[in-house]
């Protein structure tokens, strides 16, 4: 075995050395590497406000390289799984305060093109009519826009020289001051407009037209410590969104060092107070942005990218090219594997018992990602309804099917749990996905199935380990920059594989635990037999 564990690290080793040589061989001419840091103070006036931060989006020339959050006193919440909102970063601000937090985004920029799947050009019936509604700004019922866009050619046009014609005329306007932001009727009255009113104009007239567009807040990547935010138009034609600079006179594209960050209109940073607290105070909205500080700096090639300019058999291994929210999923899942192996070690060193190897893994991904509140909410129900539907069912059913049976009952109870903590305005996560419900549920029918087996003692005992190593564990899934590395270099896991196997070989439990520990310890094996109880162990 030992020399089985040697051949998979010297293997790790090559691996990793031939794929690090050939990333610098794939290395982009042209490339560049940019930080943006942003750090921004919120005043928070309503519980269990949402702050959102919109990270860069990644295109055929710039590519999301690592991201770091600062969030001191907020919790990070999950976004809802929809186009306006996954990409979101959202911190919950449980009370209210004033909180200053930041974000850093590493992007590298090459002037050549890489391969990248548009995946958003194509626009669902639902996205079509966001993009063509009406907007307290936009003012699409203002008899002045109909008016300057039969003007314009919209009876007698089709609606890609009306759109020719709408930016011609927003770009001849006159130039207002940088900090007045006006409706679009306004501007038509008065006839000038910064860049920003510009872009608005422009989605005003265009949706009044029937052709979707929207304001894109981005920032061009180049030196400066004090940056502002830069806007434009993206506009749907001719199956695809094409973009325009109504201030600086780009049409169809932008230079490829523009990099947007939101495109649905709430801005780089915005805050969202939960619903049923308007309805119940009856307030308004008075949390708001203090402050906000941008930078962009260009940085030293850190970090290298695979080359993605075409689409090769090869790319299959080059898990740097896939886009940014999904390597961060997959590098949390790279993480896993190590939370095991130092479960494993402590349980054969020490020779401990837990509910399983992988289930304390589990667990800490589970307390880190989700709510607090739903993390307690689900644990609650699932004790309650096991501790009280066990017994009603060991008797005629074995475990599987009763095993199902409580984890409908937690599936339900959980619905009803929601709405009750929603009722209270308790602050909940609604991506229950994050929280392994199965596992819990399992975890807790294999407490009471060793409590038939070998006592409470036992039972408890091994549960009390189970939450130990969950609470070892939770360090190792927060090291975001050790699951960026392990994505890049994915064969380093023939390391932790060979780590696996010299723990296997290892004497079980050559190192005891401490006297002082011995209430802790389990007691000699065994199992207790209850009278006229046969039971069918699955």
């Amino acid at each position: 075995m030992r020399k089985l564990a040697a051949l998979l690290i010297i293997i790790s080793v090559l691996l990793m050395s031939i794929h690090s040589i050939f990333l610098k061989n794939q290395k982009g001419r042209g490339e560049e590497s940019y930080l943006i840091s942003i750090d921004a103070s919120y005043v928070v006036a309503q519980p269990n406000t949402v702050i959102s931060i919109q990270p860069p989006y990644e295109s055929k020339h710039i590519r999301l390289v690592q991201r770091s959050i600062n969030h001191t006193g907020l919790r990070i919440a999950a976004a809802p799984r929809n186009a306006m909102t996954k990409r979101e970063i959202r911190l919950r601000a449980h009370k209210p305060g004033r909180y200053t937090f930041g974000a850093e985004f590493v992007l590298q920029l090459n002037q050549a093109p890489n391969y990248h799947r548009a995946s958003e050009n194509a626009l669902s019936s639902k996205t079509r009519e966001f993009f063509l509604a009406h907007h307290e700004w936009y003012l699409l019922d203002n008899s002045r826009l109909e008016a300057k866009l039969i003007e314009l050619g919209l009876n007698t046009t089709d609606h890609e020289t009306l759109l020719e014609n709408i930016f011609n005329y927003v770009l001849k306007l006159a130039n207002n001051k940088p900090a007045s932001f006006n409706s679009a009727a306004k501007i038509l009255e008065l006839k000038k407009a910064n860049t920003r009113e510009r872009s608005l104009l422009m989605v005003a007239l265009s949706r009044k037209a029937g052709i979707p567009a929207r304001i894109v807040t981005g920032l061009e990547l180049t030196d400066d410590p004090v940056a502002s935010p830069v806007y434009w138009v993206e506009v749907y034609a001719v199956d695809r969104w094409l973009s325009y600079h109504p201030g600086l006179g780009y049409r169809h594209s932008l230079p490829v060092n523009y990099v947007a960050f939101d495109k649905f209109g709430g801005g780089i940073v915005s805050g969202l107070i939960p619903s049923e607290n308007i309805t119940r105070t009856g307030s308004t909205r008075t949390d708001y942005i203090q402050n906000i500080e941008i930078s962009v700096e260009r940085v030293s090639d850190s970090m290298i990218s695979p080359d993605n300019t075409r689409s090769e058999w090869y790319q299959v291994f080059m898990l740097d090219r896939l886009p940014s929210d999904t390597r961060e999923q997959l590098s949390l899942l790279m993480l896993l594997p190590l939370a095991a192996l130092l479960c494993s070690l402590i349980r054969q060193l020490v020779g401990l018992h837990s509910y399983g190897v992988f289930t304390p893994a589990i667990l800490a991904l589970a307390v880190t990602y989700a709510d607090r509140e739903t993390t307690l909410l689900i644990l609650a129900i699932t004790l309650v309804l096991v501790y009280l539907g066990r017994p009603t069912f060991h008797q005629q059913m074995s475990r599987t099917p009763r095993l199902s049976i409580i984890f409908t009952l937690v599936a339900f109870s959980m619905v009803i749990g929601v709405s009750i903590l929603d009722y209270f305005a308790a602050g909940i996560d609604g991506h229950l996905i994050l929280l392994p419900i199965v596992i819990i549920t399992s975890l807790i029918d294999r407490f009471f199935s060793a409590i038939e087996l070998h006592g409470y003692h036992t039972a408890f005992i091994r549960l009390f380990w189970t939450a130990v190593l969950t609470v070892i564990s939770l360090p190792i899934l927060q090291q975001d920059w050790l699951g960026t590395l392990i994505l890049r270099y994915p064969e380093s896991h023939l390391i932790t594989l060979a780590l696996l196997i010299l723990v296997s070989s290892y004497p079980f439990g050559k190192y005891r635990l401490p006297a002082w520990l011995g209430l802790l310890a389990e007691p000699e094996k065994k199992t207790v037999i209850k009278k006229n109880k046969k039971r069918e162990l699955s």
